[in-house]
């Protein structure tokens, strides 16, 4: 699916065909926003052509929007910058499709011409295009602003995924102390995973927002390096919490295995007293469950004996059981 936007002498318009859009391009418009979204990942014939023939890009950077590397990167050429950046979409706590929610947004860069080209429809590109319809002379004032909105929302999604592994994180704090399961062994190692995986597309964006935060960039008024300075504070902010974060499931894990540890050893001391304490019963079961003459029984007799033995357990397991409670062992 593609759509255009352009704003021409203040006037804002659309377009959905390729042709039309093709020929305001070749007309001349004050500016333009060309949003692509691949349909089963690939793009049509008229869209290659619009492009490769219409706006002049490389077919290696065409390429690499048909082929998404989750490698950000900025790509200079003679009329063009190409920047390949990632972002995360996610709609609930639950982490388990966070591979299924990255996304890579392409974009193409070139005097009062913005492309974007993506794989699925993302709410955020469909957000700004409507903001653009409803306040084009805003919205569509430069290349530069529009620019600068596109990224700041990639990054704002970075981060509202970073606020859902935070609260996942704090939970698993409260459960790991409370029950200590195998299942939630699982959730911790996910996370961290999730993690991981978070690192890899966002800590190398730091050099593609950096591009454009320089005074001396060419595609940027020097005016607005401020309000990419300020995107570029945001994603450090960002990376600083994915490791701080990552150190928090490091220590979640260390707490889990203490926690096992501390309930198998709480496990073993319950088992450990109630043995020691039955310790008597054993002894004096043993003794006297002996098929032997007693010299008990010369003194108190038979039933005598019985009682006696029974006397010896009742006192011996008593004593065991106050002597322990007197040392607090339990």
């Amino acid at each position: 699916m593609i759509r255009a936007i352009y704003l021409n002498n203040g006037v804002c318009d659309y377009e959905f065909e390729v042709e039309q859009i093709s020929n305001t391009y070749k007309n001349g418009s004050t500016l333009m926003w060309v949003d692509i979204t691949l349909e089963k990942g690939d793009l049509s014939t008229d869209e290659i052509a619009l492009l490769t023939d219409t706006f002049k890009f490389h077919e290696l950077s065409v390429e690499d929007c048909l082929f998404p590397l989750y490698n950000p990167k900025v790509e200079e050429f003679d009329n063009y910058l190409f920047v390949s950046t990632h972002s995360i979409r996610l709609k609930a706590i639950d982490l388990s499709e966070f591979d299924e929610s990255v996304y890579e947004v392409d974009i193409f860069l070139s005097k009062n011409l913005i492309v974007t080209v993506h794989t699925e429809e993302l709410q955020f590109i469909d957000g700004l295009m409507q903001k653009a319809k409803l306040k084009p002379l805003i919205e569509l004032k430069s290349i530069d602003n529009l620019l600068y909105n596109i990224l700041s929302k990639i990054v704002d999604n970075l981060e509202r995924t970073m606020d859902k592994i935070s609260d996942k994180i704090d939970l698993l704090e409260d459960k790991v102390l409370e029950n200590p399961s195998p299942d939630l062994m699982e959730e911790i190692l996910d996370l961290k995973k999730v993690l991981l995986s978070m690192r890899k597309i966002s800590d190398p964006q730091k050099n593609v927002y950096s591009f454009f935060s320089r005074e001396n960039n060419e595609y940027v008024n020097p005016s607005y390096s401020a309000y990419f300075r300020d995107v570029t504070d945001q994603l450090d902010r960002l990376n600083k919490t994915i490791t701080y974060n990552s150190q928090m499931i490091g220590s979640l894990i260390t707490v889990y295995m203490s926690s096992v540890t501390i309930k198998l050893n709480e496990t073993m001391k319950f088992l450990s007293i109630i043995a020691t304490i039955f310790l008597p019963v054993l002894i004096f079961a043993s003794y006297y469950g002996m098929n032997v003459a007693f010299p008990e029984i010369a003194i108190f007799g038979q039933t005598g004996t019985w009682f006696f033995a029974l006397f010896l357990i009742v006192v011996s397991t008593f004593g065991i059981f106050l002597y322990m409670k007197k040392k607090k062992w339990f």
